[in-house]
């Protein structure tokens, strides 16, 4: 008997068995309005989560120690993987990350039943019982289908090792900020359920929901960041973004998660569009379990996806059931989701922040059909025909730049309308700034009406928030009497969540520009050279020197080649650059591409090999990648603007949220 693996099992066991209490006994309670239930439910989240948080300890124990007899262990894991591997394998296989996914959510659940569930007395007992029947399903599939604690019949003397794709520092980020960010989307799930068990559709749950949607929105949108900063130095591809069914997966509750934040702040001021914030939050989760379904199920071929089995026909079917119990909830409540106004001007915040949530599902719908289309295509036509690159960018493409376009015109567009000569005052200059870099741009020789678009809606975007902040800054510090510095701190401290979402709008302009300029621009060279020899790419010259070798001896790496170039450009000297290969003594045949990138703010020079001969003659590919350096500051900007938004969300909302009375419930 193995003890670890006893010791894991059982706590997934008992988690399971305290999420089925936790659902059964609020719903009796609420029932029978006996508070001693409710009490008893909402303990028991924390219970689940207490016992999936041993369950993962085990595992790590297990992975430490080179428990081998436990199958989990002995596929992802080797003897001489450093510790940070190890703790990275436990999320690499199938039931590792799903058991990491379902710890997350455990968190997550509980930090939710922690903190709001005492603040929505109103709803307490459906979103006690929502959350207990997520992780139940979860849970369920841990403890049936695709348990990490399963053992081998044959202990082996050491492990295979990790998939090569994942020996890299980036494992120990990317894949924790994605899944914790597709779980995430839960909460919100469980608040909009609550809200539609318990008939209370005003603005209280909204409310709530926010902070754990702006979280939701934070993390998941880093963990698409990161997944393509790993994609860009790992893959060795030459770009950060390739449309793989997997990545689509990830951006995919992204996606209604935004336009949920931006339409939440209408139902806020007008009561309208109660019906369509339920369906964003329910979509958001439902795309994430689509998303869990697609990686297992082996149904769209990906680079990202786990072995077919068992589990990707379980998370079909709860798909399914997740998608229809929503459907019905709405269906049944309608008659209480009526708007409290009317649109009063299609020239109004209102409208742009509509027309923009639209286009966020829009485009959320086309990479959803993009992705599932092979699949589409041999059930009508019995032929797989895969979507790639080309089409996501050309349907995508104008969305996208529609997006800016609104993003830009709509933050000065005031609410509830107005009239001509206030929208001619606000409007006038941002559509000569828009008109203006397009006519600038194009004069370079920017040709492509999406990328002309894009880059002045973007410059817009710059432009109009910059006017917002000053604008404010100067009053108030005509206010305050103070320095324009103090000004502009006291104006976001005022409000954080204005002025952080300026900051994220401002991210994305400048995430626009850095993806126009390496999409559009982007020049290739491959070479076949043998040291001594050079070649020119682009104005660089490019020195091979020799063709070194290492070994690593630690994480399954054998052999480490390196090709080392020195680089020229009118006769200076720019970088000693070393693209290569690893190879790996568990996957003989599956080499690894070490990319060597020099950046600047002007472009990016990405070299990798391809391979080489007996005579150290290289295959080399040289990509100049302009302005790339700049999606990582556009990504951090995005980033800071949404950490500026949530840092203060709960002090803001203990003070404006007007909760029911205790006990009080909707006839």
């Amino acid at each position: 008997m193995d003890v670890t693996a006893t010791l894991g099992a059982s706590a997934l066991l008992t988690a399971f068995a305290a999420a089925i209490l936790a659902t059964v006994a609020s719903a009796v309670g609420h029932i029978r309005r006996q508070r001693a239930l409710l009490a008893i439910g909402r303990r028991s989240i924390f219970a689940a989560a207490a016992l999936t948080t041993i369950a993962v300890g085990a595992l790590a124990y297990a992975l430490i120690t080179n428990d081998f007899a436990i199958a989990h262990v002995s596929s992802v894991s080797s003897r001489n993987m450093q510790l940070p591997m190890k703790w990275a394998s436990l999320y690499s296989g199938q039931p590792g990350s799903l058991l990491f996914w379902t710890w997350t959510m455990s968190l997550f659940l509980a930090a939710f039943a922690r903190v709001t569930v005492p603040k929505i007395p109103w709803a307490a007992p459906h979103a006690v019982a929502t959350a207990g029947l997520v992780l139940v399903a979860f849970l369920g599939a841990l403890v049936f289908l695709a348990s990490p604690f399963r053992l081998n019949a044959v202990t082996p003397a050491d492990g295979q090792g990790l998939n090569p794709l994942l020996v890299d520092p980036g494992m120990l980020i990317h894949p924790p900020f994605l899944l914790t960010g597709l779980v995430s989307t839960s909460v919100p799930f469980v608040l909009g359920t609550a809200a539609l068990l318990s008939g209370r559709l005003d603005g209280a749950w909204i409310r709530h929901a926010r902070a754990w949607a702006l979280a939701s929105f934070l993390v998941l949108s880093i963990g698409n960041f990161l997944g393509a900063w790993w994609a860009y130095t790992v893959l060795g591809w030459g770009g950060y973004w390739g449309w793989d069914p997997v990545e689509n997966s990830a951006i995919l509750p992204l996606l209604p998660m935004t336009a949920f934040l931006h339409t939440l702040m209408v139902q806020e001021r007008r009561g309208m569009l109660k019906t369509w914030n339920l369906v964003l939050v329910l979509a958001a989760f439902a795309l994430a379990v689509f998303g869990t379904f697609n990686v297992r199920s082996g149904l769209v071929a990906s680079v990202h996806s786990f072995a077919q089995s068992e589990v990707g026909a379980y998370f079909l079917v709860l798909m399914g059931l997740t998608i229809a119990v929503s459907v019905g909830l709405i269906v049944w409540r309608v008659p209480r989701l009526h708007a409290e106004a009317d649109l009063d001007a299609l020239a109004s915040r209102e409208t742009g922040l509509i027309l923009n949530s639209y286009l966020f599902i829009a485009i959320a719908l086309v990479i959803l059909g993009g992705t599932l289309f092979p699949v589409i295509s041999e059930l009508v036509e019995g032929v797989r025909v895969t979507v790639g690159p080309p089409f996501f960018n050309t349907v995508i493409g104008p969305l996208l730049a529609l997006m800016l376009l609104l993003v830009a015109l709509g933050t000065v567009l005031p609410w509830r309308g107005g009239s001509s000569a206030q929208h001619i005052r606000r409007l006038r200059m941002p559509a000569l700034v828009l008109v203006g870099t397009g006519a600038v741009v194009g004069a370079r020789g920017m040709h492509d009406p999406v990328a002309l678009v894009a880059t002045s809606a973007a410059a817009t975007i710059v432009y109009v928030t910059v006017r917002e902040v000053v604008t404010g800054a100067r009053g108030l510090r005509a206010a305050r009497q103070g320095s324009l510095l103090d000004a502009l701190l006291g104006l976001v401290g005022r409000d954080p969540r204005r002025y952080g979402g300026f900051m994220v709008h401002l991210g994305v302009a400048v995430l626009a520009v850095a993806v126009v300029g390496s999409m559009v621009y982007q020049q290739q060279t491959r070479a076949r050279i043998v040291p001594g020899e050079s070649f020119v790419a682009s104005g660089y010259t490019f020195h091979y020197v020799d063709l070194v070798a290492r070994r690593p001896g630690v994480n399954g790496i054998d052999v480490e080649g390196l090709v080392v170039l020195d680089v020229e450009r009118n006769g200076q000297h720019v970088a000693t650059l070393k693209p290569g290969r690893r190879f790996f003594t568990n996957y003989p045949d599956q080499p690894v591409a070490i990319v060597a990138v020099d950046s600047n703010l002007e472009r990016d020079l990405y070299l990798f090999v391809q391979g080489w001969d007996g005579q150290k003659r290289a295959e080399i590919q040289v990509f100049v990648n302009p302005l790339v350096l700049w999606l990582w500051i556009g990504g951090g900007i995005y980033a800071f603007g949404g950490l500026l938004a949530f840092g203060t969300i709960g002090r803001r909302e203990a003070v404006r949220t007007v909760e029911a009375p205790t006990g009080a419930e909707p006839a």
